[in-house]
């Protein structure tokens, strides 16, 4: 009997979707901001997906100016053509952004409304108060349900 217990659960798990499995984490951007380069991007294809995600970590070195960067998105039905987009995050809620400045350590989590329908995005981090020893280090990751 527990034989046959086991062997019913197994086949219950087969039988499981894997949602998990169908999230997808890709890097897209990591870069040293500094005197030059001051910009940098991420584009990706994002038509098979049905949500789409980025976290942006942010890591600045300040010796004499007052670093940030700005997070802002672009859209493309091409991959070559691109024009601005808004997207949302917490601290907007609701509200559609088209800008986010960071200016201290840590973590940027924002999003596109999954009733987006376009094939390719380019997230664009740029540096303000960037030189030789004011740096900004900007990772950037893009998170896609399938």
């Amino acid at each position: 009997m527990k034989k046959l217990f086991v062997v019913l659960m197994f086949l219950l798990l087969l039988a499981m979707p894997l949602y998990a499995s169908q999230v997808r984490e890709t890097l897209i951007a990591t870069t040293t901001l500094d005197a030059d380069p001051t910009t940098t991007n991420g584009a990706t294809y994002i038509g098979d997906c049905d949500k789409v995600a980025f976290f942006v970590t942010y890591d600045e070195t300040e010796v004499g100016a007052s670093v940030s960067v700005a997070v802002t998105m672009q859209i493309s039905y091409d991959g070559t053509t691109y024009q601005s987009a808004s997207f949302y995050d917490y601290a907007g809620g609701a509200t559609l952004q088209t800008s986010e400045t960071i200016s201290g350590d840590g973590s940027y989590y924002c999003w596109f409304n999954p009733d987006l329908t376009v094939p390719y995005v380019k997230l664009i981090i740029t540096a303000t108060n960037t030189d030789a020893d004011d740096l900004a280090e900007v990772t950037a990751y893009i998170v896609k349900l399938k």
